[in-house]
């Protein structure tokens, strides 16, 4: 029998796709796997709900930083400023407790490898765009900067490296 092609609980994709990133990682049960990574910029918390009833996957990656009520308007408009840019995902902010996420759900494919590339692929895009625009955020957050200044740096596309 070929055991290849039946479908695997898609969080125990996500385990192999973080362990193969040598990533920290706990599971809470069989629909939710949490890792911790450090980056350049910060501590991000990556999160992985699988949804049965939906058959989707939802993703999400916080930031170390918290916005207090009074900075809440300018980290919105910066939100809805990178948003506009980005073709996969989008960030939000917590009601909770004010932290900056970026978020981002995928239907389930029964083809588990096309799943565990198409979730690699994810979690890099979302890194990257996370570490892309984190100073922006803390710009926000910690200047007396706007929005859309704080996005002239993290607008430009760097080419080569020194």
């Amino acid at each position: 029998m070929d055991t290849d092609n039946l479908p695997l609980n898609p969080i125990d994709i996500v385990e192999d796709v973080i362990y193969e990133k040598k990533w920290n990682f706990s599971r809470a049960d069989d629909y939710e796997l949490v890792a911790d990574i450090s980056s350049k910029w910060c501590q991000y918390r990556l999160y992985f709900t699988w949804s049965e009833n939906v058959r989707a996957m939802s993703f999400t990656i916080t930031f170390d930083l918290k916005f207090p009520e009074s900075k809440l308007l300018n980290a919105y408009e910066l939100i809805g400023l990178i948003n506009e840019k980005l073709w996969i995902g989008h960030f939000d902010i917590t009601s909770k407790n004010g932290i900056p996420a970026f978020r981002h759900t995928i239907l389930y494919s029964s083809y588990n490898d096309f799943l565990h590339k198409k979730l690699e692929n994810l979690v890099d895009i979302a890194i990257y765009e996370c570490e892309k625009y984190y100073p922006s955020f803390q710009q926000v957050l910690f200047e007396e900067i706007s929005a859309r200044q704080s996005l002239v740096f993290a607008n430009f596309e760097v080419i080569g490296t020194s």
